[in-house]
Formats: structure tokens, C-alpha cells, sequence
């Protein structure tokens, strides 16, 4: 299974020393599983640290290969914190 390295976009905005203001991006860490989406879902289920869910506003995943269908081209699947938490707060089956 491919290697993936997950990223975060976090609430709030980064502001360096001249002042001036950037969306915050960070490197969240690393996943193996089948496809971008899974590789977020199986970190937000087992994060190898602990994670302050409420500033984080997405995340995605990019494939650690050197390969040409890698590409981003600026078209990331993002995977929103609020649709990983409804999965565990819906009802079941038979509920």
C-alpha cells in the first residue's frame, strides 16, 4: 500500500514578524492505506500524538511517490474534521 504524508489546514492565521498574515498549514504526519481519503480517516482515527481536533478545519493527504499521477495540481480531496466526528455521533443500524 502506498505511503501518504497528511496535512492540516488550521483554524486561525499564521502572522510572521514583519506582520503580515498566511493562511496556517501543517505537516500532520504520515499514513499507509489505499487512497488519500482512507490515509486521513485511519490518522484522524489513530493520530500518533495528541491533536487539538477544534483547530483544525480540514485535512488531505498527497501520496509520497515520485511518479507523475501524484500531481496535485491544486485539486486536493479535503476531508472536513466536523464529517470524521459525525461517523462515531450517527445513529447505527437498527438504532
Amino acid at each position: 500500500m502506498p505511503a501518504f504524508v497528511v496535512l492540516a489546514a488550521m483554524k486561525g492565521r499564521f502572522v510572521s514578524q514583519h506582520g503580515n498574515h498566511y493562511d496556517n498549514f501543517q505537516m500532520m504526519g504520515y499514513s499507509i492505506a489505499e487512497n488519500p481519503h482512507q490515509a486521513v480517516t485511519n490518522f484522524f482515527d489513530q493520530p500518533p500524538y495528541p491533536i487539538r481536533w477544534e483547530d483544525v478545519e480540514y485535512l488531505w493527504a498527497e501520496q509520497l511517490a515520485d511518479a507523475f499521477h501524484t500531481g496535485h495540481h491544486g485539486e486536493y480531496e479535503r476531508v472536513y474534521v466536523d464529517s470524521l466526528r459525525r461517523r462515531w455521533e450517527s445513529p447505527g443500524p437498527g438504532a
